[in-house]
């Protein structure tokens, strides 16, 4: 008889907790960089997309706490992939913050309609990006992750 191999042992849960995801969708990968440093360092667990569909896809697959999105990205625009998020039952809760370079009034009726939580002008400085993603986490409570079919995108 041959010895049963050791069971792996589950390693014990994390007592710190988790930190919010924001993922960050910009086509400049300057803005990215800038954006990205700064939410990390407030101590964000911070994800990257530069364009439409890679949005998507990382939204459906990490379930971020909130997006920073960029309306000018390529391949979808910022505001097809907002509605499309928003039709998914597994994204709509997700607040996004549109960033545009449009006409303030109009960019920001045109977020509204999008399903947008805030429309911010692009040229925004990081500070006050990071003050409107805590902002936005302080009225939507993180959703508990799941693993498994998504809606539709």
């Amino acid at each position: 008889m041959h010895p049963h191999p050791a069971l792996p042992i589950p390693a014990a849960p994390s007592s710190r907790p988790r930190r919010p995801c924001v993922l960050v969708v910009n086509g400049e990968d300057t803005d990215s960089e800038v954006f990205s440093a700064h939410l990390r360092g407030a101590g964000y667990d911070v994800q990257v997309a530069a364009t439409g569909f890679e949005a998507l896809a990382r939204a459906v697959v990490r379930r971020p706490d909130a997006i920073v999105m960029d309306m000018a990205i390529p391949t979808l625009d910022g505001w097809e992939v907002t509605r499309r998020l928003k039709a998914a039952s597994a994204t709509r809760g997700i607040p996004v913050i549109a960033l545009s370079s449009r006409d303030a009034a109009r960019a920001g009726e045109r977020a509204e309609a999008a399903g947008c939580a805030a429309c911010l002008p692009r040229a925004i400085q990081p500070e006050e990006l990071r003050a409107e993603v805590e902002r936005q986490l302080g009225q939507h409570r993180p959703r508990p992750r799941r693993r498994g079919r998504a809606g539709r995108m």
